[in-house]
């Protein structure tokens, strides 16, 4: 997406934050949620005396360490600092919060009042690592902006559409209905847009049969199977720790190993959740990092977790893609989006190395030299395997700009 030079564009009309647990993206939009005005991230991961402010605009990109204890309320402050020194200084109307887990009640976007906030409260426990820094941002954003419409969009929301058989888990029946314990399935925001920018790609007006498994690797992972913008099957579950190995979090393990530790070493609950949600995946296995170039540069360098790291890694992204053909009957196109999946040509490479009884078959050439957006499938592959630069933002900034309208 091309960045509108500040000034230019006088619009500041709709403000987009999606927050981490220690970090805070964000993405400023014109009144029609058309341009991207500017973005950026502040950053305060292992500190709590200071952070890094990133700051982007059309032609114009910097970075600046921000002194204090950094907080949601700080982080937002700044932000709108920021874009006031640049020439946007237009009241930002709409807030758009990407919120991962919205639970049985919250199968849409929706505008934020107290209700919403408590009801959000309440389910923060099925994403730990997600629903508090959101929820806090939420309110710091409240406060600073206090005259605009504040609307949540839910990661879970495009898995509302999942068939019945694929959201029940093979418990007792009772635990869904009375529990709600079900699939929710995650990153929703992004396969959703990557599903429609597949069929742009791939020029397919008539998208309703287009068969797509969507990969979105990156510090969270999870793959999806779509056939015409409707998800058919996901990886995430009830909670974003099933599914495919992930940067701190372990994806799927038998539940028996749980039972073993808490019964044979006396591991209680809070410990196990610590383990499987911040300990485990690349971290875990490769002892080096969680984040996958880190693990990459040792494995180059011959250290052998982090080589059995990334193969583990892959082995699980391409048994999940298998799987997800034989749903689908069989794929028109795979993709690869988020950091790791856009970024990573050693990734891309070993998933594929394993897809052409699938007649997936990748192009060395086009793999080294991809850009946002681009097909790296040989020219006889059966499916097309696409790298798409996910916009999560955009769609937030559109169902903000909806509601927003329709509010008022």
């Amino acid at each position: 997406m091309e960045l509108a030079t500040g000034g230019a564009v006088n619009q500041m009309s709709i403000l987009v934050l999606n927050a981490g647990s220690s970090t805070l993206k964000y993405a400023l939009f014109d009144d029609a949620a058309k341009t991207e005005l500017a973005g950026g991230v502040i950053d305060w991961h292992g500190s709590d005396s200071s952070a890094t402010f990133h700051f982007r605009t059309s032609g114009t990109e910097d970075s600046h360490t921000l002194v204090g204890s950094p907080d949601y309320r700080m982080a937002v402050n700044e932000i709108l600092d920021r874009l006031t020194a640049n020439g946007f200084d237009k009241p930002v109307t709409a807030v758009g919060h990407r919120i991962v887990h919205g639970g049985p009640a919250f199968n849409q976007a929706v505008l934020i009042d107290d209700r919403v906030r408590e009801e959000l409260e309440q389910i923060s426990t099925l994403a730990p690592l997600h629903n508090p820094p959101a929820l806090a941002a939420v309110e710091a954003a409240r406060k600073v902006f206090p005259d605009a419409v504040h609307i949540a969009v839910f990661d879970t929301a495009f898995y509302s559409a999942l068939p019945r058989r694929e959201v029940v888990y093979p418990l007792p029946y009772q635990w869904f209905e009375e529990y709600g314990i079900r699939r929710y399935g995650f990153h929703g925001i992004s396969h959703a847009y990557c599903a429609k920018r597949a069929a742009e790609i791939l020029e397919r007006e008539d998208d309703s049969n287009l068969r797509l498994i969507i990969c979105h690797l990156g510090n969270g992972c999870s793959a999806t199977a779509v056939r015409g913008e409707q998800p058919v099957a996901t990886t995430m579950g009830f909670t974003p720790l099933e599914g495919l190995m992930m940067g701190t979090r372990s994806g799927s393990i038998d539940p028996g190993i749980l039972l073993h530790l808490m019964e044979q070493h006396h591991m209680k609950r809070d410990h196990l959740d610590e383990i499987l949600n911040r300990q485990s995946g690349l971290l875990g296995i490769s002892g080096v990092s969680s984040d996958f170039r880190e693990v990459e540069q040792s494995a180059n360098a011959g250290h052998k977790r982090a080589s059995l790291a990334i193969e583990m890694f892959a082995t699980r992204i391409r048994s999940t893609i298998g799987a997800f053909a034989v749903t689908l009957g069989g794929i028109d196109a795979l993709i690869f989006t988020a950091g790791i999946g856009e970024h990573s040509r050693t990734l891309r490479s070993r998933v594929c190395a394993g897809l052409q009884s699938l007649n997936v078959l990748l192009d060395e050439d086009k793999n080294q030299e991809r850009s946002a957006d681009s097909d790296i499938a040989q020219v006889d592959s059966t499916a097309r395997i696409l790298v798409i630069r996910t916009r999560e933002e955009q769609d937030i900034a559109h169902a903000a700009q909806r509601l927003r309208e329709e509010s008022s």
